[in-house]
This record gives C-alpha cells, structure tokens and sequence, in this order.
C-alpha cells in the first residue's frame, strides 16, 4: 500500500518482528502509519521520525532516530514518535482518567482517543506513569488528570493530591468529578480488559469530551 500525502507515518527500522508489530499496533490506536523496512535507504525522505534499536548503528541522514533502548516502555516511545511525526501542534489535550477502585484503572487519552489503559496495585506505579506520560506529551495545549470522585471521595482526595505534588509545575489540571454508572456506558468491554480498566474507559469518554 502506498503512501497518502499529509498522513502522519513513522519510520521503523528493525528485523525483530515481534517488536516490529507492538509497534504498528500501538501507532494504530494513535491514528499514525508505520512503514517497516530493514534498511534506512528504503524509506522515503519525508519520513522525519523513525524508530530503531541501538545496534542498526544508524547514519541519521537528517532525520530524528528514536532508539528502543533509550524509553522504559514501547508505548512511550511509540507516543513520542507519533508526536513528533503528526506535528506537536496538533496534540490539544493530554489527559488520563482515573477510576479509584479496588484497584486503580487508567485510561490514557490524545487528542480524545484512548490510546491505552492500565491496572496499578499501588499509587506509587500510577504516579510514575503519569509523570512520563506528561512529560512525554508536555507540548499539548491542555493537560489533564481526571479522577472518579464518587464512590470514595475521601480515596479520591488522597489520590487528587499524590498527583498534584508529583506534577507541580507542569501546567497539568487535577479535577475530581463525577463517575457514577461509568461501568454501565453504551460502548461493550474490550476482551481482556478489567471492570476497573472499563470504568476509566468510560470516565474518560464521557467527561473529556466536555473539556473544550
């Protein structure tokens, strides 16, 4: 399939296979194309961003490397490179919404599409993703944490403060809202995903989209 003019496409340059598809599929829920070659010559020039491993020992030839030993995760390196190749500018709003249940469900948002979700066990984990996810997409016009306040307000409150203090100075909103019945939203449960991953998905579809 060729190439449409003005779509958003990252460059990856790997022979790891595995990798090579956690990445397409992870650029997929961005809304960016990837064009997976084995050589840097057979991509075309106005790819600027491309994504690699360490030991390609790569002539960048003027465009931006982004090296797979240089993220803790797959996801923030795919999520810098999709900033980079859609142009920061574009990126309105960076948010996560948070459901404070027995667990903590999270659900990641860009441009209000959710690009991921996530479990934590402990406040500590969530407050580290956070803070690389914000930084990671500190150019966005507007930043937010949204968490659930009404089954256990004073949890919520605890949790609203934890990340106020790990994100201080960083432009980014805390808001306590309302999530009652976000685990009976229209959208179905995605396979594989937790009763508390659902209600962050919901929160977040259901609250964002009013921030504007």
């Amino acid at each position: 399939m060729g190439l449409r003019r003005g779509e958003p496409i990252i460059g990856l340059l790997t022979s790891d296979m595995r990798f090579g598809n956690m990445v397409k599929e992870m650029a997929s829920t961005l809304g960016v194309r990837v064009k997976h070659v084995l050589s840097l010559d057979e991509l075309p020039l106005s790819i600027r961003v491309v994504i690699a491993e360490k030991r390609e020992g790569l002539d960048d030839r003027g465009r931006i490397i982004l090296y797979r030993e240089d993220y803790d995760s797959i996801e923030e390196l795919v999520e810098r490179a999709s900033e980079i190749a859609v142009g920061e500018l574009r990126y309105k709003l960076a948010a996560a919404a948070i459901d404070p249940g027995k667990s903590i469900g999270v659900a990641y948002v860009l441009n209000h599409r959710v690009i991921r979700t996530r479990r934590y066990g402990i406040v500590e984990s969530l407050l580290d993703d956070l803070s690389r996810f914000m930084k990671t997409h500190s150019g966005a016009e507007r930043k937010y944490v949204l968490i659930g306040a009404t089954s256990n307000p004073e949890n919520a409150r605890v949790i609203a403060r934890k990340i106020a203090k790990a994100l201080y100075g960083r432009g980014v909103i805390v808001k306590l809202v309302d999530e009652s019945n976000t685990s009976k939203g229209l959208i179905p449960r995605m396979r594989g995903m937790s009763k508390d991953e659902y209600s962050a998905l919901m929160l977040s579809l259901r609250n964002i989209l009013k921030l504007r």
